[in-house]
């Protein structure tokens, strides 16, 4: 069995449904991973807030059940993993250095 890795669809690909309302993944269609919506609040604010950066923290440290109620539903296998480099570069920019630390001595980078 292949281990879980960090989900590409918490950076790459916000979805919005049709009444503004966003989402981090296109299998959400029910809204569990809902971020906000639209019409209410900017595409940058929900996308780089709070709420998203604390389950792509979960992500990384491989605690799925804290990164979005949809995500221990998912079939992670379609929606691909978000490369090692790229973690590396999120957590330098977001400055998350214990958890960066902690993530090259796992031998993942």
């Amino acid at each position: 069995m292949r281990r879980r890795r960090p989900c590409a669809g918490l950076w790459n690909t916000p979805m919005v449904h049709l009444n503004g309302d966003l989402t981090t993944c296109c299998l959400d269609t029910g809204l569990k991973n809902r971020l906000g919506n639209l019409c209410e609040e900017s595409l940058d604010a929900l996308w780089h807030g709070s709420r998203i950066h604390a389950w792509r923290l979960a992500q990384i440290r491989g605690e799925y059940a804290s990164s979005g109620p949809f995500c221990t539903e998912c079939d992670w296998w379609s929606a691909g993993t978000y490369p090692d480099e790229l973690i590396v570069s999120y957590l330098e920019e977001t400055g998350e250095l214990a958890l960066l630390d902690r993530f090259r001595r796992q031998g993942r980078e």
